[in-house]
């Protein structure tokens, strides 16, 4: 009994000295105990309200009441906050205030903030009032390091699901914000189940630059002149979840064809975006209207896009910029710098476990 007794003391101290040691994705102690299941992607776009922004954060999903446990150690905060979102003028913000034990909280939810020592803030939201620990008040008051594995609270129970999921979509939604300001992609330090499905491109479309007109190019006999936004169609899933998010990375390459058999690559592949973080520092509506499209009208018929209660869609504007060289609402693709003739449109996208689909669409241009 005593050798037992030693062996599981050397290991829990094992394992404490693990968890402060530098680790990257997969090696963390988990947030959860219990399976789960992730719903909408740092890198998605969102418009609930009709207000377009990142949502710049993981969402886990499990189920309400489910114990949520620091991944990391550091220094916590317990805020109430309300979000302030407006169309216009164009803003995503949000307004903070400390919450104290037995209090009545504004929202539903919770946001329980931990300053690693890297000086990275990892912010959990969506967490149920009540559910949150003694100890936390008590950290958050004294600024007492809180050791990794503590337990932080209880997800809250959400109140509509987000289709094609009929469930409740009950979650925790953890952003990671660099100490300067920059929003990190959460998977790259918390793992997820195995991902097996390639993102889907449903159409590709051409759309007057400046305008929300645009020509579906799938059936590769469009003609083409002037300023274009090449704009795609897309959304992605993972393994035992029916929820639709958008694509980690997008890249795409223009080729002339000069016959049957011959073709001249004249723009090598640009990569638009590789989601690893977003291109921006501060509130999260920068770029989201660049990045991607609200909606157009392809052939006379209006195309949305849906980032909120789904199911999710998403219009990449693959013309918007590239990850080297930055984005631009003035940004395009202008055919009159291409001679006349037939060309071939090559995208790839890829979903945040390398999984990889490709498209190929041909039209001509003719200026």
């Amino acid at each position: 009994m005593q050798q037992h007794l030693r062996l599981k003391i050397i290991l829990q101290i094992l394992f404490l000295l693990t968890i402060g040691l530098n680790v990257s994705a997969g090696e963390l102690p988990s947030i959860y105990r219990v399976a789960f299941d992730i719903g909408a992607q740092f890198y998605d776009y969102q418009n609930y309200q009709g207000i377009p922004y990142f949502h710049g954060g993981l969402d886990l999903c499990a189920p309400a009441g489910t114990e949520v446990f620091m991944p990391i150690a550091g220094r916590v905060t317990v805020n109430d906050y309300q979000i302030v979102a407006l169309r216009n003028p164009h803003q995503f913000k949000y307004l903070r205030r400390p919450y104290l034990p037995n209090e009545k909280s504004n929202t539903r939810y919770l946001e329980v903030s931990i300053v690693d020592e890297k000086g990275n803030n990892w912010m959990f939201r969506h967490i149920a009032p009540s559910s949150v620990p003694a100890g936390m008040f008590s950290a958050a008051s004294s600024g007492a390091i809180v050791p990794a594995g503590s337990k932080i609270g209880e997800v809250g129970r959400w109140i509509q699901p987000v289709l094609p999921e009929k469930r409740m979509y009950n979650h925790i939604h953890l952003e990671i914000l660099s100490p300067d300001g920059t929003f990190l992609n959460p998977t790259q330090f918390v793992s997820t189940v195995k991902d097996y499905y390639p993102p889907v491109i449903h159409n590709v479309y051409a759309a007057r630059h400046g305008s929300n007109e645009a020509t579906y190019l799938d059936n590769n006999n469009r003609t083409l002149s002037g300023n274009i936004d090449l704009i795609i169609g897309v959304n992605d899933r993972m393994n035992r979840t029916a929820w639709q998010q958008s694509v980690y990375s997008a890249a795409w390459s223009l080729d002339r064809m000069n016959s049957v058999s011959s073709t001249t690559n004249c723009l090598p592949e640009r990569e638009v975006f590789r989601f690893d973080k977003l291109p921006f520092v501060g509130e999260r509506v920068q770029l989201s209207t660049t990045i991607y499209r609200d909606s157009i009208r392809a052939d006379s018929h209006a195309v949305m896009a849906d980032g909120a209660n789904g199911p999710r869609f998403f219009l990449v504007n693959l013309t918007s910029g590239t990850s080297s060289e930055g984005y631009s609402p003035n940004n395009h693709l202008d055919t009159t710098q291409l001679p006349n003739g037939r060309y071939r449109l090559n995208i790839s996208v890829r979903d945040s476990a390398g999984n990889l689909r490709q498209k190929s669409v041909e039209f001509q241009i003719k200026n």
